[in-house]
């Protein structure tokens, strides 16, 4: 933590320099809110119309609402510099993994396009051989930065806090939603660890980086939003210290930080509040010094009641009824499967479904398990995808049953692992006795089967809020049309699964 800090400070000081005591680089109050009209729509009264046009119409107008244009410019999502930060974090990810991992370095000798759609084609399976470390701290912490960079360039929710209510929550939905965008390109896309390394050839292919990234990188977002209100905010209404205050911002949010770096802003930068330096500094000290002797309220809180309904009613029409049947449901789930031909498999997977009428959806699923009591030095595992209708009778109701015939196709790996070689060629490259980096496949024998699958199953749901539902049960029957691969055989199956389900649309 103190490397990060000084990290950050040194960047600071490079990037901006040393502050001008009497400059006020940061709004001294806290910035009006974005205020769009609940309907987006262009509509004007007679009395707008004759006084927003001209006697002289003879002109054609090519804006002939510019006030609209304009407020729809200022609100809407900007994605250049979304982008160009996003691929500014890639590339300094990967300068890390060049200056700190030879065969990353050594993957560049061999045929770039190919060898990236191999290890495209090579994903499977969970596990990644990352460590804990890597997959369950790093890679969030990086979901976390991805989805600062979509808020800071979102100009409608650009100055979300935690306890804003539901726009709160849809902010972290949109981060949610560029954040698996951008990590699945670090993953697998042209400028990613697929492409410039080649790690599926080398490491375990599994698809853990692509379900942990996003969903537990929002979860950090929110844990730092919470320490920002609860911990931070109160210590800026107790001090004006610029350097304990540029610390605890920093440390403390160090996704954010990040994601302020890239955007070459102060590391310790907040939309919500006062700057730290010059007469920001000065009003600071005034602020907390009133605050101590109780001759005023605290200087910096949350929003109040009136701004949060205000920010709300800017995007949200408070008219507009919500339906009770979630047209967008997102579902991510725990799953084992009984082969009927012997053996099981456990895992998760992951499912979406977007309302096509008030009783059926249209569903898109993907799971993977690891195939269980295997023999030693074996692995096995299955991914299956697929997409179909589903029927839900009862989807305004507390108890909402379903059933559902999904089709698509099932994939089986079997690979048997030589330890004794995987030894060797370690320790052979660590000392400089290969000319490249050895792949998998030097002491790994791998079978694979892939073949058309289809899943037909129901179970039920129990709602317990407008936004989510526990979906208790869902069992299946699956059957998959490939060749048994020794000792696998997943020709027909029973599936058992169960999850939170996330409802979109309804609140």
């Amino acid at each position: 933590m103190i490397l990060f800090l000084l990290c950050v400070l040194g960047c600071a000081v490079s990037a901006f320099g040393q502050p001008d005591s009497h400059k006020v680089e940061e709004p001294a109050s806290r910035p009006p809110l974005p205020v769009v009209a609940a309907d987006q729509g262009n509509h004007t009264s007679a009395s707008d119309d004759a006084n927003s046009h001209p006697a002289d119409n003879s002109g054609s107008d090519p804006n002939p609402n510019p006030t609209a244009e304009t407020s729809r410019s200022k609100t809407a999502f900007q994605w250049k510099p979304a982008l160009a930060q996003s691929l500014l974090g890639t590339a300094v990810y990967h300068g890390w993994r060049y200056a700190h991992e030879s065969g990353t370095r050594d993957a560049i000798n061999g045929p770039w396009l190919k060898d990236w759609l191999n290890s495209i084609g090579e994903t499977r399976g969970w596990d990644d051989s990352d460590g804990w470390h890597a997959s369950y701290v790093s890679h969030p912490f990086e979901g976390g930065i991805f989805g600062y960079i979509e808020q800071q360039n979102d100009p409608l929710y650009r100055q979300m806090e935690w306890g804003d209510g539901r726009i709160y929550w849809v902010s972290r939905l949109r981060a949610l939603a560029f954040s698996a965008v951008m990590s699945t390109q670090w993953t697998l896309g042209p400028a990613s660890e697929a492409s410039l390394g080649n790690v599926q050839l080398h490491a375990s292919p599994g698809f853990i980086d692509l379900a942990v990234t996003p969903t537990l990188g929002v979860a950090e977002m929110m844990g730092e939003d919470m320490l920002d209100r609860y911990v931070i905010m109160p210590l800026e209404n107790h001090t004006a210290n610029i350097w304990l205050i540029m610390a605890a911002r920093s440390v403390a949010n160090p996704a954010r930080t990040f994601a302020n770096m890239m955007a070459l802003k102060q590391p310790w930068s907040r939309e919500t509040r006062l700057g730290i330096f010059g007469k920001n500094h000065e009003l600071r000290k005034e602020w907390v010094k009133e605050y101590k002797e109780g001759e005023s309220d605290a200087p910096f809180a949350v929003h109040t009641a009136a701004e949060r309904k205000e920010m709300n009613a800017a995007v949200f029409n408070p008219g507009t009824p919500r339906p009770l049947e979630a047209p967008i449901e997102l579902y991510p789930y725990a799953q084992y499967e009984s082969f009927l031909g012997g053996g099981s498999c456990m895992g998760a997977g992951g499912a979406g479904a977007a309302r096509v009428s008030p009783v059926m959806q249209i569903e898109a699923e993907a799971n993977g398990c690891l195939v269980i009591n295997m023999p030693k030095h074996h692995g096995g595992d299955s991914e299956m995808f697929d997409v179909g209708p589903r029927w839900t009778p009862r989807a305004a109701h507390k108890f909402s049953p379903f059933a559902e015939v999904l089709i698509g196709a099932r994939r089986i790996t079997h690979d048997i692992t030589d330890t004794a070689k995987k030894k060797q060629l370690t320790e052979e490259w660590e000392h400089g006795l290969l000319k490249h980096d050895f792949m998998r496949s030097d002491y790994q024998v791998e079978y694979q089967a892939m073949g058309f699958a289809m899943k037909i199953g129901g179970g039920f749901d129990a709602v317990i809020a407008r936004s989510f539902a526990w979906r208790v049960l869902d069992v299946g029957y699956t059957r998959s049309w490939l060749n048994t691969v020794d000792p696998i055989n997943a020709q027909q199956g029973v599936t058992v699964a169960s999850g939170l389900v996330l409802r979109i649309g309804t609140w």
